[in-house]
C-alpha cells in the first residue's frame, strides 16, 4: 500500500509540504513549528516504506537549500557589515558560546555515551534550528539519515527552550542594559499638523538634527501649504506637519506649539501625497537623497513602507525594489514622480536572473576549496558558499547595472519555496531511518545529550548579553538570532515592543549560521 508513494514522488513531495504546512500552523501553546512541520510530516511519511526515501529526486534538496540560503543571506548582509563594529564583542562572545556548546555535545555524547559524530552534529544543528547547518552534517556524514534523526530530535526541543528562556528574561525587573541605551527608531509613525506659537529655526527643533523628526507640508502664515522642503525660520501662525515616532513629534509639537485643530493633509489641492511602489531597478539601492525627488519634482518623501514596517525617510536611508515610498508632492507633479519611482506591481515579484545566476553560481564556488584538519574535511559548501556570497552582494546591493538584491516580496517566496523543498526532501529520505534509532534507548540518551547542550548554549549567550551591558529587549532579540529561527524572534516582539529585539536578531543571525556550519563538520568527524 504505501509502495504507492514511492512510484509517485513527485506527488509524495507536494503532500508533504502541503500537509506540513498546514501542521505548521498549529499552535500548541506558544509554539508552532512553522515550515519544520514539512520536516516532521516528511519523516512521518518516510518511515512507512524504505523506498519512499530513495525515490526523491536527486539534487532537489541542493536547489531548495541553495534558494533559502542566498536569500536569506542577501537579507541579512547589510545588518550583519552594519552591526559588525559596534557590536563586535557580542559577536565574538556568540561565537565562544556556540564553540563551548559544540565541544560539550560532542565529548559528552562520543566520550561518555559513544554516539557517533553524525547524530550529534545534526542535534547540534537541531538546537540551534539551523537548516544550512544540517545540510552541512549531511554532507560530511556518510548516512545523511543520521544527522536529519538528530535534527528532528533536537529541533523541537530547541522551539520550546527557547521559548522559555525568552519568557523569562521578559519576566526580569532590574536589567539596566548600560552599554545599550536604545537605537532611537520608533516602532511606529504618526503624523501631526502643528499650529506654530513661536518663532523657532526649524533646526532647533528637538528630533530634527538627529533625524527622528521630519516635516512633510509647510503652510506659512497667510499663504498657501507647500513641500515642507529646506525648512528654515518658522513663525507664529505657520502650520508644519510633523512626522516621526510618537515621543519625537510629541516633543517637536510641544517645543513649535499646539496641535492644529484641522489636519493640513486633509486640503489635497495644491499639495498632494501617497504611497508610491518603487519598481524602477535603476533606483534600486539608492538612498533618499540620491532620489533628488527635491531637486526634480519639488517633492520630499518622508515614510517608507517595507514588508510590515513604517521606516523614517531620512535621507541615508537605503531604498529597495518593493519598497512604498510616502511622497508629498506639488499635485501638479503627481504622475511626473510615480512615473519616475515606478509603482508597477508587476514588478514586485520579478527577479534579475542573470544577477541571481551569477550570485548563486559564485557562491558554489567558493564552496569547493576544502581544508583537511586531521581526520575532518572543512568548506563552506552548498551551504555556506552561498549563503557568504550573499552576504556580500547583499551589503554591495548593486555593481553598476547590475542590481543584487531581491524585492522583498520576491525574496520571501523564494525563500519559502526553498525551505519547504529542502525539508520535505529531508524528511522523506531520512523517515525510515528516524523511525528505526529515534523511539529507543538511543533517541533517549541523543535526547538527553541535547538537552543539556541547549540549555548550556542558551544560558552562555544570555550572560554574554547580560555581562556585555546589553538591553533586555536586544539580548532577547540577540538569543532569537543565536538560535536563528524566525519564530522565536515574533515571540520575543509579543514580549517587548522595542526595536532593538529585532536589531538584535539581525546581528547575529547570519553569523550564526556560518559559526554552527564549522562546528557541525568537526562534530561530524567525532
Amino acid at each position: 500500500m504505501w509502495h504507492f508513494f514511492a512510484d509517485y514522488p513527485w506527488f509524495t513531495l507536494f503532500i508533504v509540504i502541503a500537509a506540513g504546512s498546514l501542521l505548521g500552523m498549529v499552535r500548541f501553546g506558544p509554539v508552532k513549528l512553522g515550515a519544520a512541520g514539512v520536516l516532521f510530516v516528511g519523516l512521518l511519511l518516510g518511515a512507512l516504506d524504505p523506498d519512499i526515501g530513495p525515490a526523491v529526486p536527486a539534487g532537489l534538496s541542493v536547489l531548495g537549500l541553495a534558494l533559502y540560503v542566498y536569500t536569506v543571506g542577501l537579507d541579512a548582509g547589510p545588518a550583519f557589515f552594519r552591526e559588525l563594529r559596534p557590536q563586535l564583542a557580542v559577536m565574538a562572545g556568540a561565537v565562544a558560546s556556540l564553540v563551548v556548546t559544540a565541544l560539550a555535545v560532542g565529548l559528552l555524547g562520543s566520550t561518555v555515551l559513544g554516539i557517533d559524530g553524525p547524530y550529534l552534529a545534526g542535534g547540534y544543528a537541531g538546537i540551534g534550528t539551523t537548516t544550512p547547518g544540517l545540510a552541512a552534517a549531511q554532507a560530511a556524514s556518510s548516512d545523511p539519515a543520521r544527522p536529519a534523526t538528530g535534527y528532528a530530535i533536537g529541533y523541537p526541543l530547541a522551539v520550546v527552550l527557547t521559548i522559555l528562556f525568552v519568557a523569562a528574561i521578559a519576566a526580569v525587573r532590574n536589567w539596566p542594559g548600560r552599554r545599550d541605551p536604545g537605537t532611537g527608531l520608533p516602532r511606529e509613525l504618526v503624523t501631526r499638523t502643528v499650529d506654530v506659537t513661536r518663532s523657532l529655526h526649524w533646526a532647533e527643533v528637538p528630533g530634527v538634527v538627529d533625524g527622528r523628526l521630519l516635516a512633510s507640508v509647510h503652510r506659512p502664515v497667510g499663504g498657501s501649504p507647500r513641500v515642507a522642503r529646506d525648512l528654515d525660520a518658522l513663525a507664529p501662525g505657520d502650520q508644519v506637519v510633523l512626522v516621526g515616532g510618537p515621543e519625537a513629534v510629541a516633543a517637536g509639537t510641544a517645543a513649535l506649539g499646539t496641535e492644529a485643530a484641522t489636519h493640513l493633509l486633509d486640503r489635497r489641492d495644491v499639495v498632494d501625497y501617497r504611497r508610491i511602489l518603487l519598481t524602477n531597478p535603476d533606483l534600486a539601492a539608492r538612498t533618499v537623497a540620491e532620489l533628488g525627488l527635491g531637486d526634480r519634482y519639488g517633492a520630499k518623501a518622508t515614510r517608507v513602507r517595507r514588508a510590515d514596517q513604517d521606516l523614517l525617510a531620512h535621507d541615508d536611508l537605503l531604498l529597495q525594489l518593493d519598497d512604498r515610498v510616502r511622497v508629498a508632492m506639488p499635485r501638479e507633479r503627481t504622475a511626473d514622480v510615480t512615473g519616475y519611482l515606478g509603482d508597477t506591481e508587476a514588478k514586485v515579484s520579478e527577479v534579475s536572473a542573470v544577477s541571481m545566476g551569477i550570485g548563486l553560481a559564485a557562491g558554489f564556488l567558493i564552496g569547493i576549496p576544502e581544508l583537511t584538519v586531521g581526520s575532518t574535511v572543512l568548506s563552506l559548501g552548498t551551504a555556506a558558499g552561498p549563503l557568504v556570497m550573499a552576504m556580500v552582494l547583499g551589503r554591495l546591493r548593486r555593481t553598476g547595472p547590475l542590481v543584487w538584491v531581491l524585492p522583498t516580496r520576491a525574496n520571501l517566496t523564494l525563500r519559502q519555496i526553498g525551505l519547504l523543498l529542502f525539508l520535505a526532501c529531508v524528511g522523506l529520505t531520512s523517515g525510515y531511518a528516524f523511525r528505526r534509532e529515534a523511539f529507543s534507548l538511543f533517541g533517549l540518551e541523543l535526547l538527553a545529550v541535547l538537552l543539556v547542550g541547549a540549555v548550556l548554549s542558551y544560558t552562555l549567550m544570555v550572560l554574554v548579553g547580560r555581562l556585555l551591558g546589553q538591553s533586555r529587549p536586544r539580548t532577547m532579540g540577540l538569543l532569537a538570532g543565536y538560535v536563528g529561527n524566525p519564530a522565536i524572534a515574533a515571540y520575543a516582539n509579543s514580549r517587548a515592543s522595542d526595536s532593538r529585539v529585532n536589531t538584535g536578531y539581525a546581528t547575529l543571525f547570519a553569523l550564526a549560521i556560518l559559526v554552527k556550519i564549522v562546528c557541525i563538520q568537526l562534530i561530524v568527524g567525532l
